[in-house]
């Protein structure tokens, strides 16, 4: 034995890692390759773990597989290892391809984050091709299980450490995750943490048994606690949805890399202008992303910050910055937010003709979905100005609604001279114009397939009609829907006594609206004030408004509460349970409303998939409360029906759904209802204009055949001209 290998056989002794490699998992080798496979098809269930040389499926390779029924062995099948002095060797492609037909074949696939595991798997088949993408893994005759979903479901705490190491650290000990430790330790001081497949078969093929073997146990004690929790259907919509997204994130979304390219150019340049009229107005150079040397600045410019972080020290963030009367706050805040956006989202964009996002249906204690790579939840709807602007009277007062609007959770109106506003003046609006060299939009990079449009379909006012499913009946929600009733008129009369015949009414439903999600989201009186801007007396007084006007909503909530403060836990209309400490049983509402809405989403979604599955059309975004469906030309009548199946729901909350369409791209917006009136108004004209020009015609026919007849009677022959 070499000294090497010698080194790595001590290492796993020591640290127990050996002891399972021993007993329950074996390296595969070409002579036992056909005696594993045999095992392994036994099965209809497969555990499986990967190990690959990087994190994107599209652009890395896979290294080694590991995979195990529910009771046998765990095996690890190596491939693409670099050369050590060992005894294990790679196996061949073609048995990594007959490896890939058993994944293909078996019903059932379990693993930690197993959308990561499969992408990767999927794309070593080499099917790149969008019409082909789902011929080797057909999500619709597999049940995918990803116990970190399971892991989200029935952790009693809020985690937010839910990798598979901590889980197992919390589920069975830190004992159990030590080989996770060492191993990781190892592969650091050696420089192969970079790239797996530097790492020898013998280190890097115990520490993925060890993955798979400590999954599946925690699948059997997770799905033990889910029937203990009463939590299978929810759990079963879960396993459903992770098909779903599995699709989804594979299709991707095509990408404007142009537009992407050039604006990445536009916002750079842009960038290095404002830092320099930063320096201008400092008087020096500094480092603008530290806020403690920003806040140096400002001292020496006599100008403290309004707010306090949680530790009591100055708060340089942007609902400080846009309270302070000076110039230099709106040039700072522009310098962040271009970075910003240059790194998050330009500079990726522009690096890829298909984005393929990660969506998380275990990021959330609620069950809402997030995303990543980017988080499409944060891409803005706004549009950024990449030139100075000079703002008119109207221009200005707009733009200051809209600073308003950023800084609605701080305390007190906003109040700038109009040089400092104008500082401020590269928050665009939301309305987007082609061909604006002087304007950018994010969401103009997102755009549909040749022969695709992309049709937004959006959820209206969910959250609150959740919120009114709680204490109200079937008929009372029916009648309220069909009355056609808006629900954020309705607050804005019930919390502050107008109407729409106020001056102010627009005012008085964006304050409204606010109340409600303060409400929802279980705010404080003086949060609540803050984001009313009024005082906490008054903020008193419109919550008992607001609630008044709701009959049942006071006991609701007083329900809830209660409930939390004696047993510590709650369900949402699905059966989702949340474990809640007494002291934050105010935040109640929010974790069922939130988690109600989020599952419907969910449903639906799997409604949506589900009636998709033998068209071009497919569903490829969720954002907030609205799915994004890339319609193919000829299918445009899926539109109506997916609208339909947004709007039903297994619990039976009347739901509306609007329409829009994104054409040429995501960050334009047409009303589809008003679309498709205008289009029938078209065709009515033109049927019109049709009939009468028919109307015309004919009567000149006749006209001439009379006055043909007419003749041939004064001639006395009998030559009639039929026309």
């Amino acid at each position: 034995m070499s000294p090497h290998a010698y080194r790595i056989e001590n290492f796993l002794i020591k640290y127990g890692t050996d002891t399972l490699f021993s007993n329950e998992s074996k390296i595969v080798t070409p002579d036992d390759f056909d005696d594993s496979m045999r095992k392994l098809n036994e099965s209809d269930t497969l555990f499986l773990d990967i190990e690959s040389n990087g994190f994107e499926f599209n652009k890395n390779e896979i290294c080694g597989i590991g995979l195990a029924t529910p009771k046998s062995v765990v095996m690890y099948f190596p491939f693409r290892h670099a050369d050590h002095p060992e005894v294990y060797g790679n196996l061949s492609e073609d048995q990594m391809f007959e490896v890939l037909r058993t994944i293909e074949h078996t019903k059932t696939l379990v693993g930690y984050n197993l959308k990561f595991d499969l992408k990767f798997l999927e794309y070593e088949c080499g099917l790149t091709d969008i019409e082909d993408s789902f011929t080797w893994l057909n999500t619709q005759d597999k049940t995918l299980i990803d116990v970190l979903v399971m892991t989200r479901l029935t952790e009693k705490a809020k985690h937010e450490r839910l990798d598979l190491t901590h889980t197992i650290t919390r589920e069975f000990g830190e004992e159990a995750s030590q080989y996770d430790v060492k191993c990781k330790e190892l592969l650091r001081k050696n420089k192969w943490n970079k790239n797996f497949s530097l790492a020898p078969i013998s280190l890097l093929g115990p520490y993925c048994c060890n993955d798979v073997f400590w999954t599946r146990e925690l699948y059997f004690a997770r799905k033990k606690v889910i029937e203990e929790t009463k939590q299978v259907e929810i759990w079963q919509q879960s396993v459903k949805l992770t098909s779903v997204l599995y699709d989804m994130e594979y299709r991707g979304v095509k990408i404007d890399t142009d537009y992407a390219l050039d604006g990445a150019k536009r916002i750079g340049a842009r960038q290095e202008a404002v830092l320099d009229r930063i320096y201008a107005i400092a008087g020096e150079e500094f480092n603008v992303a530290s806020n403690l040397q920003l806040g140096k600045i400002f001292e020496s410019l006599g100008i403290e910050s309004p707010d306090k972080t949680e530790k009591g020290n100055p708060s340089w963030g942007e609902k400080s910055l846009v309270k302070i009367n000076h110039e230099l706050a709106g040039r700072v805040r522009e310098y962040r937010t271009l970075g910003k956006m240059l790194s998050t989202y330009i500079e990726p964009l522009s690096q890829t003709d298909v984005l393929h996002c990660t969506y998380a249906n275990w990021g959330t204690v609620t069950g809402r979905l997030s995303s990543r790579n980017p988080n499409l939840q944060n891409i803005p709807r706004g549009i950024i100005n990449t030139v100075e602007q000079n703002l008119n009277e109207e221009e200005m007062k707009a733009l200051q609604g809209r600073l308003e609007a950023i800084v609605k959770a701080g305390k007190g109106r906003i109040s700038l001279d109009d040089q400092d506003i104008s500082a401020w003046a590269f928050v665009g609006e939301e309305t987007f114009v082609d061909g604006d060299p002087t304007k950018f939009a994010t969401r103009n990079a997102f755009v549909p397939r040749e022969g695709y449009t992309l049709y937004g379909l959006d959820y209206k006012q969910m959250e609150v009609w959740v919120f009114l499913s709680y204490f109200m009946n079937d008929k009372e929600l029916a009648d309220l829907k069909d009355k056609g009733v808006d629900l954020h008129d309705n607050s804005a009369k019930a919390a502050f006594h107008v109407d729409e015949t106020h001056a102010e009414w627009k005012f008085y439903r964006q304050a409204a609206k606010n109340l409600s999600f303060g409400i929802l989201y279980g705010l404080g009186l003086e949060n609540l004030a803050n984001s009313l801007d009024c005082s906490i007396k008054e903020a008193r007084k419109y919550k008992a408004n607001f609630l008044d006007g709701l009959p049942g909503s006071k006991q609701f909530i007083k329900d809830v509460m209660a409930k939390i403060t004696k047993t510590g836990v709650v369900q949402n209309r699905y059966g989702r349970k949340y474990w809640i400490p007494a002291d934050f049983a105010y935040a109640g509402i929010n974790y069922l409303v939130q988690g109600t809405s989020a599952d419907i989403m969910s449903e639906r979604m799997i409604a949506v998939h589900d009636y998709l599955k033998d068209k071009k059309s497919a569903l490829i975004m969720q954002v907030h409360d609205e799915l994004l469906v890339e319609v193919a030309k000829g299918e445009e009548e899926v539109v109506e029906r997916v609208r339909t199946l947004m709007e039903e729901n297994s619990i039976g909350i009347p739901l509306l759904v609007d329409v829009e369409i994104h054409d040429p791209s995501w960050a334009h917006v047409m009303d589809a209802d008003k679309a498709i009136r205008e289009a029938q108004y078209l065709a009515d004209r033109e049927k019109e204009q049709l009939e009468d020009h028919y109307c015309m015609w004919r009567q000149k026919y006749e006209d001439l055949a009379e006055h043909a007849v007419a003749s041939a009677i004064a001639n006395k022959t009998e030559e009639v001209i039929v026309l």
